[in-house]
């Protein structure tokens, strides 16, 4: 035997659906064997083997998705557009990326969704706590092989990168009860509703094949057309449970098949690329946590005055929040609206208002800048001190004292020997 899915372009339209009734009903039976076996083994407390099966169940599921998406492609389309479409029926990422589409009833645009599977295909991908520490491979193929094998890997970001095993890491569920794929349960639910039948898939082509969405149609039209389809399969499979309906037009998602959606290639030109853009973000990133002028116009002595007198009240804080909790109570307690207000009451914040209060606008702006220096990974001096300037006399007191905290670090940072770039470094500004 061998793989017959681009026959399918040849067919007529009452030989497509005639066909494709007869396989549907057999993948969604598939898909039931493989969700029931995995809901077994979820409470055989086998959770690695549960989350494979469950898997594979997504997989297969999203194969409905992709056939109906050729269903809904217009016929006057491009041979060579449909079959891409369903090249997609043995693509492990473009199945997964189908799957993933029915989980995000809130996508409020077709562009929306188009970023998402773009960003979702892509071959590799920088990311890390300052968005380029790391070069990644597909997110999508790479968590399906990690679930599946062990394997030998190295890291690639770093041309020297050391070599290391890998392994599939148990699963942790914080779930009491097992749950399909929402692309499981829309295949279960659209083959409930009749959407299979030769009149079904019928139907559905006759709603859909005058739709090609573009960036900006709204989920509005989408929903309009779902609801369409449901009221006609209602015609040929009696009317859905409402449940099932709501289901169904929160979860089928914009037809995919306008976009180009090509299994992820590691090839060696999209890799030197990205290293490139790399490189120049590192440098950026070095250069630009380099510069400290102009000076914040606050002396040192002025902000650990002033950082000492924040500090007294919120000990002052603390002090009162364990009193309130009583003796005996170890655990943590929400404090209500009242008690936080009178938090403001305390001498000890008088008395840092004053301070802050009889600083100069220069200075309280420097403290600004500098609770905002503190809290980025990486900052622009120059631009969050212009910043600062600029808004520092839109903020009330409250925010600008809500900085506190970081007004003694962001200065320690700035009068610091700028480091240089370290691929998932937090800075520890406590310690400068």
């Amino acid at each position: 035997m061998k793989r017959a899915i681009l026959n399918l372009v040849q067919l007529s339209d009452t030989a497509l659906y005639e066909t494709l009734s007869e396989g549907l009903p057999l993948i969604v039976e598939n898909v039931t064997s493989l969700d029931e076996s995995a809901r077994r083994l979820y409470r055989d407390e086998d959770l690695r083997a549960s989350q494979v099966i469950r898997g594979f169940a997504e997989e297969e599921a999203a194969k409905i998705l992709i056939l109906l998406d050729y269903v809904r492609c217009p016929r006057k389309s491009e041979q060579e557009q449909a079959k891409q479409v369903l090249k997609r029926f043995y693509g492990h990422v473009a199945k997964r990326v189908h799957a993933m589409a029915c989980e995000f009833p809130m996508i409020e645009s077709f562009g929306e969704l188009s970023n998402l599977v773009e960003s979702e295909c892509r071959p590799w991908y920088l990311d890390g706590p300052n968005g380029v520490d790391w070069i990644f491979p597909n997110s999508i193929s790479e968590k399906r092989e990690h679930e599946l094998y062990v394997d030998y890997v190295r890291e690639v970001t770093d041309t020297a990168g050391a070599c290391h095993w890998i392994s599939p890491s148990p699963p942790v569920s914080f779930l009491s009860e097992y749950r399909p794929s929402d692309c499981v349960i829309l295949a279960r639910t659209l083959f409930e509703a009749g959407a299979f039948s030769t009149n079904g898939l019928a139907e559905i082509a006759d709603v859909w094949r005058g739709f090609a969405p573009v960036p900006q149609t709204g989920r509005g039209e989408l929903r309009h057309l779902i609801v369409e389809t449901l009221k006609r399969l209602a015609l040929h499979s009696g009317a859905a449970e409402e449940d099932k309906a709501d289901f169904i037009m929160s979860h089928w998602p914009f037809p995919l098949w306008p976009l180009t959606m090509k299994e992820p290639r590691q090839a060696v030109d999209d890799f030197a690329e990205l290293c490139e853009q790399r490189k120049r973000a590192v440098q950026w990133i070095e250069e630009t946590e380099a510069k400290r002028d102009p000076p914040p116009a606050i002396s040192r002595s002025v902000v650990e005055d002033i950082s000492e007198a924040y500090a007294a009240w919120e000990s002052d804080v603390e002090a009162r929040a364990i009193r309130n909790a009583g003796p005996d109570s170890g655990e943590f307690r929400i404090r209500s609206p009242a008690e936080i207000a009178r938090d403001f009451d305390l001498p000890s914040y008088w008395h840092v208002k004053h301070k802050l209060a009889a600083l100069s606008e220069e200075e309280r702006a420097a403290l600004v800048a500098l609770g905002w220096f503190a809290r980025r990974g990486v900052a622009d001096w120059p631009s969050t001190y212009e910043r600062a300037i600029r808004l520092t006399p839109t903020y009330d007191e409250r925010y600008q004292l809500g900085l506190g905290s970081y007004w003694l670090s962001g200065l320690r940072r700035w009068e610091s020997t700028p480091m240089p770039f370290k691929a998932g470094q937090w800075y520890d500004l406590h310690d400068l």
